[in-house]
């Protein structure tokens, strides 16, 4: 049950693609990496998914509104190999779930048509296969033209909602008097507060579909975060969050007041924050001239900083240690609490996770990535191993991404077995491989991370030697 430590499988084949005449492939591919890790018997997900379970799949359907939406959605095709594999081991009996809760202004109809999802969902129901794909957001923020117009209640989950509370186990516990500077983007702050007030509450908004899942098989996009750095199997599962307001992403103010909203400290950012809230529901027009206007002062203000830090608002930078606590708390939500939402010391539901890494973001992620196409796919049971092996593979060191090097030190309802020391010196023993040493695709970091945290070639990691045959990471 619940997330193990067993191996990490991946495969790069830049033939794969999302086209028709790709998709054999895709699923060869991915039978193969579920051999590899030793889920496959009779049916390539048969030490996973029984007949009879609900199988939730959790893809990455953020936004419409993106750069690439091939490089920042998780991709019909990869989600459809994954719930037809599911599909023969559920052998007649039982349901498969795919859901998300994207940003809260997300059209999630035209999400379904970017990533070919409607297309897909279309065929399932003239098969007539138990496939349902949901929206598991209460409620949408209807923007027109870059500005606000209020909130649209939506059907939301169908079985309802519950609240998680990890109480001192959560990662935000140790943050004492500085939760009362918890928010979230476009949330009233102070609810976010609320609901992380004390080291006995810190509470999640739960979709019951979640908690009712018997396996969940996460689908994540492999890509770059402005907030977290990398997005992949960790920050995947703030999608399952059914309402923004409950996830700290960052902590108002400067940093010498103990915030990380803004990445220098000059009053003209708290200035520059207000102005932009107070302006979101306000005249279009107006909203640009005071927007460009802005732009300029902050240009002659912070002259003397990095460009890519006097930019940054909302937390999104290398310094920001809020979110990765989040995302850790999420992950534990997931394997730990059961389907009422009570919380318990062993894993409720067993686990999977499958990365999209055939097209993938670099740059300005999640929503302004630059694409590439290095048609990578990842297959793993435990997600801190998988994002250790995805920031191996962009080049960066996984200890310097929070949530991932964070994740060994969990001391209340750990995510992961054993130190990261272990891992690091007996790395190729956990990773299944076509090629050795891994391959380092030097993916480029956001503006706010880039030159901040140490390249993979600057770490520990590239100098320690492996178990297995004596053989060198070099």
């Amino acid at each position: 049950m619940g997330m193990g430590s067993g191996p990490v499988a991946l495969c790069i084949d830049s033939r794969l693609d999302y086209t028709e005449q790709s998709a054999p492939a895709i699923r060869s591919r991915l039978a193969e990496l579920l051999a590899s890790v030793g889920i496959a018997g009779a049916t390539p997900l048969a030490g996973l998914v029984r007949p009879g379970d609900t199988v939730l799949i959790k893809p990455n359907l953020v936004l419409e509104r993106v750069s690439d939406p091939q490089g920042a959605l998780t991709n019909a095709r990869v989600v459809s190999a994954v719930a037809d594999a599911a599909l023969e081991s559920l052998q007649g009996r039982g349901r498969i779930v795919i859901a998300d809760v994207p940003l809260q202004s997300a059209d999630f109809d035209a999400v379904q048509r970017l990533t070919g999802l409607h297309e897909c969902m279309v065929d399932y129901r003239r098969r007539g296969a138990p496939v349902e794909l949901l929206d598991l957001r209460k409620e949408r923020l209807v923007i027109e033209q870059g500005m606000h117009r209020g909130l649209r209640p939506l059907a939301g989950d169908p079985l309802g909602y519950a609240i998680v509370n990890l109480g001192s186990a959560s990662e935000l516990a140790a943050l004492g008097d500085a939760r009362a500077r918890f928010a979230v983007g476009d949330y009233d702050r102070e609810t976010t507060a609320k609901y992380h007030m004390s080291s006995e509450r810190n509470e999640y908004l739960i979709p019951r579909t979640v908690l009712a899942s018997d396996v969940v098989i996460n689908v994540p996009k492999m890509k770059t975060h402005m907030k977290s750095g990398v997005t992949c199997a960790l920050k995947n599962l703030v999608g399952i969050c059914g309402h923004k307001s409950y996830l700290p992403h960052f902590r108002t103010g400067l940093p010498r007041d103990g915030g990380d909203e803004f990445a220098v400290d000059h009053p003209i950012k708290e200035l520059q924050r207000d102005v932009v809230d107070r302006l979101k529901s306000a005249n279009v027009a107006l909203y640009r001239a005071v927007r460009v206007l802005g732009r300029a002062l902050l240009r002659v203000a912070l002259a003397r900083e990095d460009p890519g830090l006097r930019r940054v608002l909302a937390g999104s930078w290398y310094g920001n240690d809020t979110l990765w606590r989040t995302i850790l708390d999420l992950n534990k939500v997931l394997v730990y609490a059961d389907a009422d939402g009570v919380v318990h010391d062993r894993p409720q539901r067993r686990y999977l996770c499958v990365v999209d890494g055939i097209h993938s973001g670099e740059g300005e992620g999640p929503f302004a990535v630059s694409p590439r196409h290095d048609g990578v796919l990842l297959v793993g049971a435990n997600p801190v191993l998988v994002d250790l092996v995805v920031c191996l593979l962009m080049g960066f060191d996984p200890d310097a991404i929070p949530q991932v090097g964070r994740a060994f030190d969990i001391e209340q309802l750990p995510l992961v077995e054993g130190g990261v020391g272990h891992y690091r010196d007996r790395l190729r023993d956990h990773v299944r491989a076509e090629r050795w040493p891994l391959p380092n695709l030097r993916y480029r970091m956001p503006s706010a991370w880039e030159g901040y945290v140490p390249r993979r070639e600057q770490s520990r990691w590239e100098q320690r030697r492996t178990s297995q045959n004596g053989g060198s990471d070099r």
